[in-house]
């Protein structure tokens, strides 16, 4: 009906004719002051019910006053604890096994009618009262009993509406709301959240405008005071508190409440401090760290979405007060919080993945290559899937793969740390990452974005390959696709022609010297993976391997610049650019050593940087700080010299004192101690044994240990005499070694011992002569205590002794009678044990062949049996449940694992807790009968079918552990409608009253049929494999597990290519605890060929735990027993058997 206009109304009076709302809109006052509470009696009478609103709210507020005096008066509440007790034992009701009777009664009427009346502020008082009331009684052990009285009388249905009026009321009644919040949440949290399950069950009630009320935030100015929170606030504590206390079969059904859990991170950067830190830390340590809590249920919660959420708090800008700031701040804690959750595998976000290799593919089936002799090689492209990861690129971490392509680290650095860490900890999503960033330009300009990103590109470049490329513990047979690994050495933001314009813009030596950073790292990087790619070129497929390796070479050679393009930046380098200059030189020497099939397109005249570089580092003017950047750049000078075959090293250039060779080992000798050089080691060792300067055969370096020689003159006021001398030396020995190997030859005659000496040594005693007669005294004494010192080293190191002693001989005939010189030259013999010499090479091939063939050491062998074995106690024998049932309600006695401790005990070696057991069992059955539970009925059936089975055994033995374990573990299954196992084991509970004693419940129906939901499998067989576990601890149960061929089925189980993560290690631990049965090792070596499986599979790289668990086998077997079966044999499997059966 249309509302009457305003014109035809004739008499005004008329407008007031429409029926008016009878309801007030101002609560009545409370009738008086507070009541001074004294008494219990008192406080019974003050609380008694009345219609009154005024006389509810001053009996209300009395209480309040009363309550709030626990806080106010520390340490003198004996009196008023008195009075509280005798008021709630008043309280109780008549009957107290009838649950639908009220605690508290008086209250609840008030809150009843508060609600029927509309009046809003007692509707406030009494659940703000109740809710203190159950804060004041956690704190008092004796009281905690009425706390649950208290809290199961809320959650009846009747209380539950008043609830749910509370949570419903309209967006400005936060004094209606925020009480009623606040109570869910003390009931939650209540002797360590005892309730919590309940108050979750009744989510229809309590969950009511959830998802609205999180988003009534504080409006006021300023912080948001932790003492008078806001509704959202107390919504946040609530969900928290249950995310807490609830259980895990609670979890997974609540994380299934999308519209909650989205709203409780949605603008979580608007919240508080403290409500910040509460999320987090609740997140932290009640799901990321929950380990019961399966993955898939963390997921729910722990999606793209809620990550990226959580990385605007590094913006987050609300101020802390002063007296409480904590150390870290929010940007802090949340960085902390997602570097936890997406870095640690089995956290429920990052995954185990594959390393490089795609998701689906198995780069150790070859039958798809496998050729006829008569077929044509066709390498790589006989692979189909290797050329099909160009544009996108599949993988296993789903969740982290949306996220970090939400990320933007060029915007701050800690989103650029996180997604470093994450493409660590995932390599997978290297390629995927910048797959997806193909629209983000690369062109140098100057800005903030710019740099940032490179500095990313530049941090991820230099994370490491995956060890085998991410394939378990070897290398596969089919290399990962190319392109793949191409994005973690050279990513496709940067292509030829950005790089260059990098290395070509003009006046603007940042972005060159960034590009040329980035190269040098991409250089290395790609280095590193042909020598991974070389090392794996040893089995079958090793052309494939050596195919892929120039595969790899060819597209990153199309990717990076030209050499002309670096040796022109290079030039363009001013003398004071020393880091620049000195990573343009490193690049050089990168393009020779990595592709030098591209490097020869160019020429670059290293003659004349290497001379400009001497003579700077020559300078005295030069800062320490340069004059080490020049070092470096002349040590890669050198090295770009070595590749040159016109390289002169001997030639003095003009200008310069010594030749270049001189100077490497001028510039070695004088290197301080924490940069040793040691690529220039390389060239100087490449040049000397190239022209025979110095022998190579002892253990102990020549060369090494000549340049210690020469640091013991570096400094003194005649080096130069020594330096000169020395030069010139070399330089007769490289030009005219013949000559020496001659003169050795002369010198050898004597000599009885073929010890090697080197031909410089020869040559100083040729020139001597000339020396003596063209320097000064003291010029002579210097050269001469370095002669001395070369001579002594030369002996120590096992050069020929008599043929140094000629040498000693002669150099002292030609020195001067009684000078320093020749007495300097005399002692040369004397000094051996004095003078220092270089440490011994040391034999990494042997090394690295030892490591190979050993097995594990006694530190990895202790983690894994730490790991795998297991010392529990066996539950069959933890009578204490047989009494600590009795005092539970049946909800309690189910979600606590009383029940399934009872059903553990009927395999109790002691016939009377058997017989107990059984008792209690048909006791709690029939009280379980009678609950109000939703899964009774087939809890109940369970219960009676394992006892009837029972019966059956129990007089003479023990029921099979396996049976027990089994009816243990089925009765959490059977609590949770949403376990994957519910159908099954609800049909093979309808199938017959008993059990037969002689199987294994479910075994085959789980490992041989199809799970009863799509992606259960896993789940299936991990909660079989827990029975099993359980199951395991007699040599009766070994006996029932050889009949049944559980090992063998195990062992099947494990060569699964699909089985999930951690089921290997549930399978290990099963063997591991038949290892400490008695015969069990036995039984697995005759009856199941262990030792030959474990011996194959280790020898296809299954790891340590297979190595320990075959030392285990050997060390507890019968040895008898076994080499007595052994000989029956044809032959003997298992070269580790042999071995040992013949010690």
């Amino acid at each position: 009906m249309a509302k009457r206009p305003a014109e035809e109304i004739v008499d005004g009076n008329e407008a007031y004719l429409k029926r008016q709302k009878i309801t007030s809109t101002r609560s009545a006052p409370p009738a008086g002051p507070p009541i001074e509470i004294r008494s219990g009696k008192q406080l019974q009478q003050v609380l008694a019910f009345d219609q009154d609103s005024g006389r509810s709210k001053q009996a209300i507020q009395s209480f309040k006053i009363f309550l709030d005096g626990f806080v106010d008066i520390e340490g003198e509440n004996g009196g008023r604890i008195a009075i509280l007790k005798d008021f709630l034992e008043s309280q109780r009701p008549s009957d107290d096994n009838d649950k639908d009777n009220v605690f508290l009664n008086d209250l609840m009427q008030a809150w009843s009618f508060a609600c029927q009346s509309n009046d809003e502020s007692l509707q406030s008082a009494v659940p703000a009262v109740l809710a203190l009331l159950l804060k004041t009684v956690s704190t008092i052990l004796d009281l905690s009993e009425y706390g649950l009285r208290l809290g199961r009388t809320v959650l009846q249905t009747r209380q539950m509406e008043l609830v749910a009026k509370g949570l419903e009321a309209r967006k400005g009644k936060d004094f209606v709301i925020s009480p009623v919040l606040r109570l869910l949440k003390e009931i939650a949290i209540f002797d360590g959240g005892v309730l919590a399950k309940q108050v979750f069950l009744a989510r229809d009630h309590t969950f009511k405008n959830l998802s609205r009320n999180l988003s009534l935030r504080y409006l006021g100015d300023g912080v948001e005071d932790p003492r008078k929170p806001s509704v959202r606030t107390n919504s946040m504590r609530f969900l928290l508190s249950l995310i807490k206390f609830t259980p895990v079969e609670c979890k997974r059904d609540f994380f299934n409440q999308r519209d909650i859990l989205s709203a409780i991170t949605r603008d979580i950067r608007d919240d508080p401090p403290f409500t910040v830190r509460d999320v987090l830390e609740t997140l932290k340590n009640s799901v990321l760290l929950d380990e019961e809590l399966p993955r898939e249920a963390k997921t729910k919660i722990l999606n793209a979405s809620f990550l990226g959420r959580i990385t605007t708090l590094y913006w987050y800008n609300q101020a802390e007060e002063a007296s409480t700031a904590p150390k870290k701040s929010i940007e802090d804690v949340a960085h902390e919080f997602l570097l936890l959750a997406c870095t640690t595998p089995n956290l429920g976000v990052l995954i185990s993945s594959s390393g490089l290799y795609p998701r689906g593919i198995n780069p150790d089936d070859t039958n798809a290559i496998s050729m006829e002799d008569s077929c044509i090689d066709l390498g790589l492209d006989s692979v189909e899937w290797m050329d099909k990861f160009t544009e996108k690129v599949s993988v296993r971490n789903t969740i982290l793969s949306e996220f970090t392509q939400s990320l933007r680290p060029w915007s701050h650095t800690k989103q650029s740390d996180l997604l470093t860490a994450i493409l660590k900890s995932a390599p997978e999503l290297i390629a995927d990452f910048y797959f997806g960033k193909k629209d983000f330009s690369f062109d140098p300009k100057l800005t903030a974005t710019w740099i940032g990103y490179a500095a990313f590109i530049f941090s991820t470049l230099q994370l490491p390959f995956p060890k085998y490329f991410g394939h378990q513990e070897r290398y596969a047979r089919l290399p990962p696709p190319p392109s793949i690994v191409l994005e973690s050495i050279l990513p496709q933001p940067l292509t030829q022609k950005v790089l260059t314009r990098c290395l070509n813009l003009p006046n603007n030596n940042l972005i060159t010297f960034f590009a040329i950073r980035i190269l040098c790292v991409a250089f290395s990087k790609l280095q590193d993976a042909l020598k991974m790619y070389h090392e794996a070129a040893n089995g079958s497929s090793a052309s494939l391997w050596a195919h892929s390796a120039q595969s790899l070479t060819a597209e990153f050679c199309k990717r990076c610049p030209l050499i002309k393009d670096v040796i022109l930046a290079f030039r363009r380098l001013k003398d004071t650019d020393l880091m620049q200059k000195e990573a343009a030189t490193k690049l050089l020497v990168l393009y020779y050593e990595v592709v030098p099939r591209i490097a020869l397109d160019a020429k670059f005249g290293v003659s004349d940087a290497l001379a400009d570089n001497l003579k700077a580092i020559e300078a005295t003017t030069l800062a320490p700080e340069d004059r080490v950047l020049r070092a470096i750049e002349l040590e890669h000078l050198f090295q770009f010299a070595n590749f040159s075959p016109g390289m002169r090293w001997f030639t003095k250039g003009d200008e310069l004192s010594v030749s270049p060779f001189m100077a490497m080992l001028k510039l070695s000798a004088e290197a301080p101690s924490d940069l040793p050089l040691l690529k220039l080691r390389s060239v100087l060792s490449s040049v000397v044994e190239e022209n025979q300067i110095l022998q190579t055969q002892t253990t102990i370096s020549a060369l090494d240990t000549f340049v210690l020689g020469l640091k013991t003159v570096s400094g003194s006021a005649y080096s130069s005499a020594v330096y000169g001398f020395v030069d010139d030396c070399i330089a007769r020995c490289a030009g005219k070694s013949i000559k020496y190997i001659f003169a050795l030859e002369e010198v050898r005659v004597a000599s009885v011992e073929e010890a090697p000496v080197s031909l410089l040594s020869l040559a100083i005693v040729e020139q001597w002569p000339f020396l003596v007669k063209s320097v000064s005294e003291e010029e002579l004494e210097e050269v001469a205590r370095f002669a001395a010192r070369h001579f002594a080293g030369s002996v120590k190191i096992k050069e020929d002794e008599s043929a140094i002693e000629v040498l000693v001989q002669k150099i002292a005939a030609e020195t001067p009678k009684d000078s320093t010189a020749r007495r300097t030259i005399e002692q040369s013999m004397k000094m051996v044990d004095d003078v220092v010499t270089a440490e011994a090479k040391i034999q990494l091939a042997e090394l690295k062949n030892d490591a190979e063939m050993r097995g594990p050491t006694e530190t990895e062998k202790a983690i894994i049996l730490a790991k795998l074995s297991d010392n529990s106690v066996n539950p069959a024998e933890d009578h204490k449940s047989l009494t600590k049932w009795t005092t539970k309600e049946v909800d309690e006695v189910i979600d606590g694992g009383h029940a399934a401790a009872l059903a553990m005990l009927l395999s109790s070696d002691h016939l009377g807790v058997r017989k107990e057991a059984a008792t209690n069992i048909s006791k709690f059955a029939a009280k379980l009968k009678e609950s109000s539970l939703e899964e009774k009925d087939q809890i109940w059936l369970l219960l009676c079918e394992v006892v009837e089975t029972a019966k059956k055994t129990i007089d003479q033995e023990p029921l099979a552990t396996a049976i027990s374990a089994f009816a243990s573990h089925a009765i959490a299954v059977l609590n949770d409608p949403l376990h994957v196992l519910y159908p099954k084991i609800n049909k093979f509970l309808s199938q017959g009253p008993t059990w037969d004693l002689d199987k294994i419940p479910l075994m085959h129906k789980i490992l041989d049929q199809q799970p009863s939901l799509d992606d259960a499998h896993s789940a299936e067989i991990s909660w079989l494999l827990s029975c099993m576990l359980v199951g395991l601890r007699t040599t009766e149960d070994m006996g029932l597990y050889r009949k049944r061929l559980v090992f063998e089925k195990l062992l099947s189980v494990y060569n699964s290519t699909y089985l999930g993560a951690g089921l290997r290690d549930k399978i290990l631990r099963i063997f591991f605890r038949a290892t400490a049965i008695e015969g069990g090792s036995t039984t697995l070596v005759t009856r199941f060929s262990a030792m030959t499986w474990l011996e194959a599979q280790t020898a296809l790289g299954g790891g340590m735990p297979l190595k320990a668990l075959m030392e285990k086998i050997l060390e507890s077997c019968d040895k008898k027993r076994v080499k007595k079966w052994s000989k029956g044999a044809g032959k003997v499997k298992g070269e580790n058997l042999k071995r040992e059966l013949h010690r």
